[in-house]
């Protein structure tokens, strides 16, 4: 429709100056004249009649709407006829990404303790081009739909699932999960409007107070781990010096079970033969009085 007044003012130009130019150009230029006008008409129609054929790329929709009536059956994408007057909004149906170039939208959630977090989310959406129109009677372009459906429905959709959150469950490492409960409340905050296809948890970030409980129970649980490796090592090693006190016990219980009577006399004789000359032993008794005795030199 944007084109319709120029070409109509093209065609009435066009027919002024073929009526009208003869009469008052100079003599011999009236031939001209009216061709000029001719041309003027010409290129209007033309330029009317093109505006009656529109077309609708690959992954969009068109709706067509006209003085305030909007065409309930979308355009889908090819080329059309149209009425010339009518205008056409182009809507893509391709997946998006909110926010675009890939940026991220900070919300303020509260978890199911009440603690303040502050998240980082991003959305991939898609729009139902068999709803275009009925979104663009209601909402407006595709600009002011984002804005008003998809704006709304992630912040109140990610401020519910993390209301349903533990801390604990928010900074878990597994962030599938709290993505899927995102996604399935900002899907029922959308409605049929859009289609959500998936939601991305960027980063999440606690109040400083919270920041430093996680950071001390992480060194609680470090030291914990530390104290127990400890505890640990000094039960192996009290094990290995049991073990040791239980192998000389079992020596000594060998040996003394070999040290009989006869076998202490023998190696008593086997050592006095290699004692030198003028070494002083004591000879044991049977009355338990000790003698003494030297070595190569004959007396007691």
């Amino acid at each position: 429709m944007n084109v319709i007044i120029p070409s109509i003012f093209l065609i009435v130009l066009g027919a002024v100056i073929y009526v009208v130019g003869p009469k008052t150009a100079k003599p011999g230029a009236a031939g001209s004249t009216k061709l000029a006008g001719l041309g003027a008409m010409i290129g209007g129609l033309v330029l009317m009649v093109s505006s009656g054929v529109t077309v609708i790329g690959v992954g969009e929709v068109g709706v067509k709407h006209f003085l305030g009536s909007i065409d309930l059956v979308p355009l889908e994408q090819g080329v059309h006829i149209i009425n010339p007057f009518a205008s056409i909004e182009k809507m893509s149906v391709r997946e998006q990404a909110y926010p675009p170039d890939a940026g991220v939208e900070q919300i303020e959630a509260q978890t199911s303790e009440q603690l303040n977090v502050s998240l980082e989310i991003s959305i991939l959406f898609r729009l139902d081009g068999a709803n275009a129109p009925d979104l663009f009677q209601r909402l407006g372009t595709e600009n002011q739909i984002k804005r008003s459906i998809v704006l709304n429905a992630v912040r109140n959709g990610v401020r519910d699932a993390v209301a349903t959150k533990s801390i604990n469950e928010i900074f878990s490492p597994d962030r599938r999960e709290v993505a899927n409960d995102m996604l399935r409340e900002i899907q029922a905050k959308a409605g049929d409007r859009i289609e959500v296809l998936d939601v991305f948890v960027r980063d999440v970030q606690a109040p400083a107070t919270v920041r430093q409980a996680i950071e001390d129970k992480l060194a609680r649980e470090q030291q914990v781990a530390s104290e127990a490796f400890q505890t640990d090592i000094i039960r192996e090693r009290a094990q290995q010096a049991i073990e040791e006190a239980k192998g000389v016990a079992e020596a000594q219980t060998i040996i003394t079970a070999g040290l009989t009577q006869a076998y202490l006399t023998y190696h008593y004789i086997e050592k006095l033969s290699t004692l030198p000359a003028g070494s002083v032993v004591y000879v044991p008794t049977e009355g338990g009085i000790p003698l003494m005795r030297t070595l190569g030199g004959g007396g007691n």
